[in-house]
């Protein structure tokens, strides 16, 4: 009895569809409805192609230079972004995917502490650390010295501007204005190789009762990531004069 059913099932079994059909020598996938599916991709078996990592971008260019890899006929070199810069080659190979030869990251171990008040000693040196001198630096830097040896500090504030009052005993000194539309600054924050860029600041100033006031600086200038691309291709291009350089 079961075998005659099953005898049955077989001869009223229609042929089954291919699974797989070539278009131009690329194999798809052959859908239940007859249509093609995917593109069936060839699994890539080689060992995991390696990416130097460096810290610099005369890192990545001597890199260039010396052809690491052996460098494909056509590599560019992308800026991704103000700390990160790659080596990469143009064309993909018969898997899809593109070969990195080098890749130049920064990374600060301690960025400055923007949007966030500190007592003026330790935002003094942060901000020395951080920041290369100007005419701005060294009024904050007078501004914070003279706050930190005072023994009264009365801030006012009318949603706009701020003004700084430093009394010094019974001795009280000129109040300071900090401007409303920012101060400009030069901040160490991308390769050291490129040359920093200027962006605006907001210096502000939060009075504490019986204690000295706390100062912060807010980011105000969205172009500064587009000035440290143009810096880093700058630089590139003084570099490598024949590269392509796509930012």
């Amino acid at each position: 009895m079961i075998k005659e059913a099953l005898e049955y099932l077989a001869s009223i079994q229609t042929p089954q569809r291919p699974v797989t059909h070539e278009v131009a020598g690329q194999p798809y996938q052959v859908l239940s409805n007859g249509t093609l599916g995917p593109a069936i991709l060839k699994v890539d078996t080689r060992p995991a192609r390696t990416t130097l990592e460096v810290s610099t971008l005369s890192g990545l260019v001597a890199a260039y230079k010396i052809a690491i890899d052996k460098l494909g006929t056509r590599v560019a070199v992308i800026i991704d972004d103000p700390f990160t810069v790659t080596l990469m080659d143009l064309d993909s190979d018969e898997f899809g995917l593109r070969q990195d030869y080098v890749i130049a990251k920064h990374s600060e171990e301690k960025p400055f502490p923007f949007d966030t008040y500190l007592d003026p000693e330790p935002f003094l040196l942060q901000f020395r650390a951080r920041f290369l001198w100007n005419d701005n630096a060294v009024t904050i830097q007078q501004l914070c010295s003279t706050i930190g040896a005072a023994t009264g500090v009365a801030v006012s504030d009318d949603g706009i501007s701020q003004e700084v009052t430093v009394k010094s005993g019974t001795i009280t000194k000129s109040a300071v204005q900090l401007p409303a539309d920012g101060i400009t600054l030069i901040p160490v924050r991308t390769f050291g190789d490129a040359n920093p860029v200027e962006a605006k600041f907001l210096l502000r100033m939060k009075g504490v009762k019986d204690a000295l006031p706390k100062i912060a600086l807010f980011e105000i200038d969205p172009m500064w990531k587009l000035y440290t691309v143009a810096s880093i291709r700058k630089y590139l291009a003084e570099q490598l004069p024949d590269a392509v350089i796509i930012s």
